[in-house]
């Protein structure tokens, strides 16, 4: 089956993804889960993916220098708990997914990051801010 993102912003005025989004409770494989995220990132021409769980927050870039998941770097991983307040540690997918609609959406609306570490604040102002500023941010499926 073909991996489809749980989340997606694009850009109002093309279209284009900006933005993936993939939610994944607690405890999931993040290496894993990765690699299908890297390939949606290239086949969409997409700079920015996320991986989220209510405590993580994986960055990924496409520094766009190949058609190969060597092409995109993982920026980091950061503690998630000041972003997904909303999703609990035992939250569905779904829960996770919605928290972080939510949180980009806002981020889209206002510009405004509101963390308390440093380094995720750096690294959102850095990479997820210009992937989401002014675009629609959706769930990519039911």
């Amino acid at each position: 089956m073909a991996f489809t993102p749980d989340v997606i912003v694009t850009s109002p005025d093309s279209f284009s993804v900006t933005l993936v989004g993939e939610a994944k409770r607690e405890g999931a494989n993040l290496e894993e889960i990765s690699q299908p995220l890297k390939n949606y990132m290239l086949r969409m021409r997409c700079s920015v993916g996320i991986i989220f769980t209510p405590r993580t927050l994986r960055i990924y870039k496409d520094r766009f220098i190949g058609q190969s998941g060597d092409s995109i770097a993982m920026i980091g991983e950061f503690p998630g708990k000041d972003l997904f307040k909303a999703a609990p540690a035992n939250a569905t997918e779904n829960a996770i997914g919605a928290a972080m609609v939510r949180w980009l959406d806002e981020l889209a609306r206002t510009g405004q990051v509101r963390v308390s570490d440093p380094m995720l604040k750096s690294a959102i102002d850095e990479h997820i801010l210009p992937a989401v500023s002014g675009g629609l941010v959706s769930m990519a499926h039911p």
